[in-house]
């Protein structure tokens, strides 16, 4: 009766941890194109890679996009 419990219990553990390790590997859907033209400015920086740093348009939006998130005035 043990081994049956044992077997049982092991078989649960196996499935719940398959289960929880398959939904962290969903993929994730696109970004949409038809953004808005701040949207598409943070896209253009982000293509930009390393070189945005660098890129004043870029600082701007990224300024801009912090003062959105934390509700500073004038975003």
């Amino acid at each position: 009766m043990s081994r049956v419990l044992i077997w049982s219990l092991a078989l649960v553990l196996l499935v719940g941890a398959a289960v929880l390790a398959g939904q962290g590997s969903r993929p994730v859907a696109p970004a949409q194109s038809g953004g808005t033209p701040r949207d598409t400015e943070l896209a253009r920086c982000q293509r930009l890679g390393e070189a945005a740093g660098q890129d004043a348009r870029c600082q701007a939006a990224w300024a801009r996009a912090r003062a959105r998130f934390f509700g500073e005035a004038g975003a």
